[in-house]
């Protein structure tokens, strides 16, 4: 993975399943507002946005289909993708 999820804001999402017999899927956290691409090996966000003010999950950003992000980090991964692919 070569970025992460980084979230300037961070809630508790409860289950949405409601079973009557069965035990309740613990409630996940997810970001809340647009999410940021943080480099896996650097820590740094791929839009110049200071890291410290994230909180970074163990998400790929690349592959998060369900959360908003940042337009300048998804110009700057869509850049570096059309550079490898250039390479090839």
């Amino acid at each position: 993975m070569r970025y992460k999820v980084g979230a300037e804001q961070l809630q508790q999402v409860p289950s949405l399943v409601h079973r009557p017999d069965t035990v309740f899927r613990v409630a996940r956290t997810a970001a809340v507002g647009p999410t940021h691409a943080v480099c896996a090996a650097t820590g740094a966000a791929a839009c110049g946005i200071k890291a410290d003010q994230l909180q970074v999950l163990d998400q790929d950003w690349e592959a998060a289909c369900f959360v908003e992000k940042c337009p300048g980090c998804f110009a700057v991964a869509i850049t570096q993708c059309e550079a490898e692919a250039d390479k090839r």
